[in-house]
């Protein structure tokens, strides 16, 4: 039998270093489910709110735009000590709270990263970058990405190679499970959005773990058409429009985000995302927001916060916009009488660093450039407020080490190799073929960019980490409404909680599983009683 270790009850840890149960004439029963209760939500909802932090909820000068967050305060529970990944970037921030496991264990530290083992084409030699984002777009100019918004917008083309040829899509990269896959294989319906079709990763190993995917490219070249954003291919006069960069401005990403909250709108009405048909509302579904990332980052007057803690005009905007989104989200949960079994999960994928002022840039060659004149190679350097860097050759990283801790560069915190690595909670670079040779932390306030830039993510700083993580719903128990969790949480816990919610079984949670994630504390979603007893019958 699996041991349980009780803490305040209803709480209950779990102990996950065995997946078989034994039951009464000594056969292992590999599928034995961990508990059989029916789920205490039909529905559970992710939003993500790319750069919205800790700090920002707690913000005195901030509470007047974000009402309707506030009221997901009120009606659930707030974590605020909950962290997300290391690397902070999207990818693994992502990863965190949908398969229940860090970079070490998922296989992906970054977007942009190194694979030892993969290459260009069948034939050329190992070892290339592997990058997720709009580069493998069949035209990343369009909303669409040159294809249906999903898996269909990628370019094969585009794609790494494995040693017997085969192209490597997203979903193919990552090493675990993602809970839209367990979701899936019990018989649920599921959806999810984001902002490349790279996002592919969500369907997980199988390429099968979302029903309804949808990912109008966020890099897209677009405009405002009579209030609608267009690009090329949808407006009505290109020729009278002047076509740039979604995230170049703060409005146009706005309305890129009012695209993700209509498909979400449609998917609480019944219907799929682009509204064509009517498979009913997911069980399992979620959005990503990212107008306020794009507002933080904005070097002009427009963007981020002072030092002195006063909003820019473009941080407000986008934070309200972003809020009354939720706001509509929200009331059409209760319009359509939804709300009290559904679950909304509110979290971020990342932070932003520096949270106040504006970060001190150093320039992208200042790291690789010394490694260099010290004659070693850097194949790969993935640098934003951290560097994380694969050399040609991985006997050297010891030597690569003591030279950058020999620049005495004030940016430079702790510099990660070897046993450091693995200390820190890293995988072993010299058996596994993602993992860089090298991480940089950087101190606070510290930027590599050759571009003019406010603030980024990727490292590991409170600002970039320490992430906003509330649970709402009219469905939760009401002794735990308005509370606080002040205990420090991963969002890792997300991924064992979304499934204890639906009423399903944690365990086949392959990256959860095995790095021991537990649930969120204090939700009150869990049966204690009904758990024990549901157990304590399978196995007579």
């Amino acid at each position: 039998m699996i041991p349980i270790q009780h803490l305040h009850p209803p709480v209950i840890r779990y102990d996950y270093s065995s997946p078989i149960v034994r039951i009464a004439d000594g056969r292992k029963k590999d599928d034995q489910p961990f508990y059989k209760h029916p789920g205490k939500f039909k529905s559970v909802l992710l939003l993500s709110i790319d750069g919205l932090r800790q700090a920002d909820l707690e913000d005195a000068k901030l509470q007047q735009y974000l009402p309707n967050i506030n009221s997901l305060r009120q009606t659930g529970i707030s974590y605020t000590n909950a962290f997300t990944s290391i690397p902070s970037d999207s990818f693994p921030g992502v990863l965190n709270y949908l398969t229940g496991a860090s970079p070490k264990t998922t296989g992906v530290y970054y977007d942009d990263t190194y694979s030892r083992i993969l290459s260009d084409k069948l034939g050329s030699p190992a070892g290339i970058e592997v990058e997720f984002a709009e580069n493998i777009d069949k035209n990343s100019d369009l909303l669409n990405g040159g294809g249906n918004f999903g898996i269909n917008s990628i370019d094969p083309s585009k794609l790494r190679v494995d040693s017997n040829g085969n192209r490597v899509y997203p979903h193919n990269y990552l090493k675990v499970n993602t809970i839209f896959e367990v979701a899936k294989a019990s018989g649920l319906h599921t959806a999810f959005i984001d902002k490349h079709p790279a996002y592919d990763i969500a369907n997980g190993p199988s390429g099968k773990g979302v029903d309804d995917f949808y990912a109008p490219e966020i890099n897209a070249k677009v405009a405002l058409e009579n209030g609608k954003l267009v690009d090329q291919s949808t407006a009505q006069n290109p020729a009278n429009l002047t076509f740039k960069t979604t995230t170049k401005d703060t409005k146009l990403t706005e309305a890129y985000d009012d695209l993700k909250v209509n498909a979400i709108l449609n998917q609480i009405a019944g219907n799929n995302s682009l509204g064509t048909t009517k498979p009913g509302t997911p069980n399992l579904f979620g959005m990503n927001f990212q107008a306020l990332s794009v507002a933080q980052k904005d070097a002009s007057n427009n963007g981020g916060i002072a030092t002195n803690g006063t909003p820019s005009s473009g941080l407000i905007d986008a934070l309200e916009h972003t809020d009354a989104s939720i706001g509509k989200i929200v009331n059409t949960l209760k319009q359509q009488g939804k709300f009290d079994s559904t679950l909304i999960v509110l979290t971020a994928k990342h932070g932003q660093n520096p949270r106040l002022g504006t970060a001190t840039l150093i320039t992208g060659n200042t790291f690789t450039d010394a490694l260099t004149k010290a004659g070693i190679t850097v194949n790969q350097a993935t640098q934003d407020d951290i560097a994380l860097l694969w050399l040609k050759d991985q006997r050297r990283a010891s030597i690569a080490t003591t030279v950058l801790k020999q620049l005495a560069n004030p940016a430079i915190d702790t510099v990660y190799s070897g046993g450091a690595l693995l200390a820190a909670g890293f995988g072993n670079p010299l058996q596994e073929d993602r993992t860089p040779d090298i991480i940089i932390k950087l101190k606070p306030g510290y930027v590599i960019s050759n571009s003019t830039k406010r603030a980024e993510h990727g490292g590991f700083s409170d600002d970039d980490t320490h992430i906003s993580l509330i649970l709402s719903s009219h469905g939760l128990e009401t002794r735990v409404k308005g509370t606080s969790q002040m205990m420090k949480v991963s969002s890792k816990q997300i991924a064992v909680t979304v499934l204890e919610a639906l009423g399903l079984d944690p365990r086949k949670l392959q990256g959860a599983w095995s790095e021991k994630t537990l649930p969120l504390p204090g939700t009150q979603i869990e049966d204690a009683r009904n758990f024990l007893e549901s157990f304590n019958r399978d196995c007579r």
